[in-house]
């Protein structure tokens, strides 16, 4: 984990509400694994908000590009938002555990809601560097509006399958009515899935996962002050059974395994 200072690169509206970050961190981006997070403040032009906010790793570009995708969504990310090239922002990471690859014989499975993309584009790219893996992405968006990073994610090679509520742009329905489709295709090798997105969404993946006795992976939000483990107010309820009653997004995970949710209390 480091803290530092950096000079923004870039910082664009690529959609609805839906923001992509970039500044240039060798030292972040030789040590940053997919599904972990960073801690970001505005510096020292503002002392409002307060407190970091966490942001997960969308990225490395060219070596040492770190790039963030974000949703505005409060004061914070408003203030976030507004920021030019050149300017300066503190940034703590990387964060976090990091997604569990999959084994060199196994199948991924990403499914992403709307900005739950975030860390999944990451994880594709480390996956298909590796020719080894073969890679599925799922992504679902509201509206077409939302939609963002497509022709990235097809640069990557990943295998592409995209659906929006009011079918504007792809198939109509929800992200999970794909994996339903993938998984009532029986192959030889069992699929690892890896998701991120909300709530509703993530409770039916592990709820498949589980009916079906895959391996999946989710990564979690939470309301972090710190990142550290240290304000306790990103804590989620423990599946029954598991070794302690909470666990916390900042220091646990965000990435856990499915089944170590309580997914009925979140």
């Amino acid at each position: 984990m480091v803290e530092e200072t950096v000079a923004l690169k870039s910082n664009q509206q690529i959609g609805t509400n839906i923001w992509l970050m970039e500044f240039r961190s060798t030292l972040l981006a030789s040590h940053a694994k997919p599904g972990q997070f960073l801690m970001v403040h505005l510096g020292e032009r503002t002392k409002d908000p307060l407190l970091r906010r966490p942001f997960s790793i969308h990225g490395i570009q060219d070596g040492d590009k770190v790039m963030i995708l974000y949703n505005v969504v409060g004061a914070g990310t408003s203030l976030l938002s507004a920021l030019k090239e050149h300017d300066i922002i503190s940034v703590i990471g990387p964060l976090g555990n990091g997604f569990t690859l999959p084994r060199p014989s196994e199948k991924a499975i990403l499914v992403g809601g709307g900005t739950g993309l975030a860390p999944l584009f990451f994880l594709a790219q480390v996956l298909q560097k590796d020719q080894r893996n073969t890679v599925t992405l799922f992504l679902g968006f509201p509206t077409s509006q939302e939609v963002v990073r497509i022709q990235q994610l097809k640069d990557l090679g990943v295998n592409l399958s995209l659906t929006t509520e009011d079918g504007s742009l792809g198939i109509k329905g929800v992200v999970t009515d794909l994996l339903d489709q993938r998984l009532s295709n029986k192959g030889t090798t069992k699929p690892v899935i890896y998701a991120c997105g909300p709530p509703p969404m993530l409770k039916t993946v592990a709820q498949k996962a589980t009916t079906l006795s895959l391996r999946s992976y989710v990564s979690l939000e939470g309301y972090m002050a710190c990142g550290l483990g240290i304000c306790l107010g990103c804590a989620v309820k423990a599946a029954h059974g598991e070794t302690k009653p909470y666990y916390y997004v900042c220091q646990d995970g965000p990435v856990f395994p499915s089944g170590m949710i309580d997914w009925e209390v979140l």
